[in-house]
């Protein structure tokens, strides 16, 4: 389970064409969690630069300052960095509880946008961190928690005896790091990319849906002193992850209880069963399947979350730039917001999607009919539309 949960972060994409969600696997020493890690890069052929906090100190991370000639202060990246300029690969940050609370700011660049001292690595560069409890650890320290947000956090099994023979007699290099990769990267990052846009539509629909009936989950810091403040907590950015670890297991072929893991590593157990059960309930379709005409969407007057959810699905399928059949699917998109605004219930809910397509400028031959009727409205919830020729 926590290979496959692995092989996924790895391979979702994340914001600004960047590769991988931040997967914190902890466990107690010497359970294995280095050597699987490393070997599943080996698989895809991504190199693995391991990165030990307490090991390594400050000069790792890119945070000592040195003057150039002219006496300008720059933050020359590390010797490791050049292994990640092109080919990208994999950042893992080996004992992340050793890292003392001087040098966890610099994990917030790292992290979240790969960037390290005055150097963002490529794109397609990942990281990955492993720690053990810090009560256990050489030098523990709790993460602060901004950096935990960072990170989808997974407790890691100790191999059973049958797991632990076959690795040992698998080679004296400890496993497969030393043969040819198995897997290509690339054509993985192919495939996950042509089946993301149905896949992150529609678990964009379910999570803002979810949100809106239960907005006090939204982000729950919490308090200093908390233990779970080194752990998995809602807030919006790990809101984003988790629905971004929703879409991957869709595309990745999780099973439930595997995506169920994924997911809670990033908002904790209590807002992710919630979810999970929404999720169920709702049993929303593919939106390309309603644009596309395969499959008839029917509004169901007690279930208004669950129009939304299917409406913000739609829009989040067609708003991107280069978005697939953008043009048959924005006009099937119109004629479905016109027909649910024949329901003098659903104002309310068709506002947010209807202001999206005119924010991304979807709206200014279909939608303008629409558009006319439903101005006061819009007027009413504060919403001016430009050029829409109202």
């Amino acid at each position: 389970m926590k290979t496959e949960i692995l092989r996924a972060a790895l391979f979702t994409p994340i914001s600004e064409g960047r590769w991988g969600l931040p997967i914190l696997f902890w466990s107690d020493p010497g359970e294995g969690k280095t050597s699987v890690i490393r070997e599943v890069c080996a698989d895809y052929g991504l190199p693995c630069t391991v990165l030990s906090p307490g090991e390594m100190g400050e000069g790792a991370f890119g945070v000592i300052p040195v003057p150039d000639k002219s006496g300008v202060i720059k933050y020359p990246p590390p010797e490791w960095t050049l292994a990640h300029d092109d080919a990208g690969g994999v950042v893992f940050i080996d004992e992340m509880s050793s890292t003392p609370p001087a040098l966890q700011p610099p994990l917030l660049g790292l992290l979240f946008a790969r960037r390290i001292g005055g150097k963002t690595l490529s794109a397609r560069t990942r990281v990955i961190g492993a720690a053990n409890p810090p009560e256990v650890a050489a030098g523990g320290f709790d993460l602060a928690p901004p950096v935990a947000n960072r990170c989808g956090h997974i407790d890691w099994s100790a191999p059973t005896p049958d797991e632990h023979a076959a690795y040992m007699m698998s080679g004296s290099t400890g496993g497969r790091e030393s043969t040819k990769k198995t897997f290509d990267a690339e054509a993985e990052e192919a495939r996950v990319l042509a089946a993301w846009p149905d896949a992150w539509a529609w678990a964009v629909g379910l999570e803002t849906a979810f949100l809106r009936r239960r907005p006090g989950l939204k982000n729950k810091c919490p308090k200093a002193g908390d233990p779970k403040a080194s752990k998995a907590w809602p807030s919006d950015r790990s809101w984003e992850n988790a629905t971004r670890a929703l879409a991957s297991a869709r595309v990745n072929g999780l099973s439930e209880v595997v995506r169920d893991e994924f997911v809670t590593s990033f908002i904790g157990s209590g807002p992710a069963n919630e979810w999970f059960a929404f999720i169920a309930d709702s049993d929303l379709p593919d939106p390309s399947d309603v644009l596309d005409g395969k499959v008839r969407f029917s509004h169901d007057r007690t279930r208004l979350d669950r129009t939304a959810a299917v409406l913000t699905a739609c829009v989040s399928l067609v708003t991107p730039n280069g978005a697939a059949r953008r043009a048959e699917r924005v006009s099937a998109l119109w004629s479905l917001f016109a027909e649910l605004h024949e329901e003098k219930s659903l104002g309310d809910v068709l506002v947010p999607p209807v202001f999206a397509m005119t924010r991304a400028n979807l709206h200014a031959k279909e939608g303008r009919p629409l558009l006319a009727k439903m101005n006061n409205l819009l007027k009413a919830a504060g919403i001016t539309v430009a050029n829409a020729g109202l």
